[in-house]
Formats: structure tokens, C-alpha cells, sequence
């Protein structure tokens, strides 16, 4: 009795412009302490040179370029067993015909790399590439985790 029923802990998180209802939080996704994106110094986060970048919201399959003015302190809730999601950078070319443009895209939230996999296939979330989107095929995608 009087154990806690989840944790919480302040991160800063990229805000997405995913439309959500009245009283659910935005959607968001955590940068943990050290990054290619930056890195934690007390209660700053300093950016690096990689943005604008691009993020993807796997919970509805929409990506966004966001700046480090989107960039927020939020309360991050979690279940007694479960730690701040990892962040996961996408490397991916581009399948359209004769394009094989390379993107690094960032997503959080989900498990594993399989996953990931997955859900981009299902919801094949839109990413400007020049005068088309990406076209996502699995062989050209891999993920590279950074640990929070």
C-alpha cells in the first residue's frame, strides 16, 4: 500500500501539430539527454546544426519539419516498468523511380525497429521529397536508436 502506480519525469519533447481532442495531450515525442539533435545542459536543451528536422508521429502516420521552437518541457507519464521512449532516427532512400534521395527522420514511441517497420508500411506517412513524397520500401529504411 502507498506504492505509486507510474512515474513521471520532466523531458523536453518535440511538439507535433497532430489535430487530437479536447483534453488529450499533443502528440510528442522525448529527446533523450544526448543526441545528434543536442543535448541536455540543467534545464536547457541545446540543439545542434541538424534542424529543422523531420519527425514522424507513428500514432497517426504524419510526419513534420519542426524547428527547436518546437521544442518543449513536458511531464512525461509511464507505467512502473516502463522507461522514457528511446528515440529512433529513420535513414531511408527514397523507392520513387530514379529518386534514391536519402532522409533522416525522427520518431519515438514504439518498441522496437520491427515496429517501426511496420507501422510506416501500414500508415505510409507523406514526407516531401523534391516533386513527389518518399516512397518507403523496407530494404532502404534502417534505424538507429539513441537510448534516453
Amino acid at each position: 500500500m502507498g506504492d505509486p502506480i507510474g512515474l513521471s519525469s520532466f523531458e523536453h519533447c518535440v511538439i507535433l501539430a497532430c489535430r487530437h481532442r479536447d483534453g488529450e495531450s499533443p502528440c510528442n515525442i522525448p529527446l533523450p539527454r544526448q543526441s545528434p539533435l543536442g543535448i541536455y545542459e540543467g534545464q536547457h536543451y541545446r540543439t545542434t546544426g541538424e534542424w529543422p528536422a523531420t519527425f514522424l508521429c507513428l500514432r497517426h502516420g504524419l510526419s513534420f519539419a519542426c524547428s527547436p521552437h518546437n521544442i518543449r518541457l513536458e511531464v512525461e507519464m509511464r507505467g512502473l516498468n516502463h522507461s522514457v521512449p528511446q528515440l529512433w532516427r529513420i535513414e531511408c532512400e527514397c523507392a520513387h523511380e530514379n529518386c534514391g534521395k536519402p532522409h533522416s527522420i525522427y520518431t519515438a514511441r514504439a518498441p522496437d525497429w520491427t515496429t517501426i517497420v511496420a507501422r510506416i508500411l501500414k500508415t505510409n506517412p507523406i514526407v516531401p521529397c523534391g516533386d513527389h513524397s518518399v516512397f518507403w520500401q523496407k530494404d532502404l529504411m534502417h534505424g538507429i536508436e539513441f537510448a534516453h
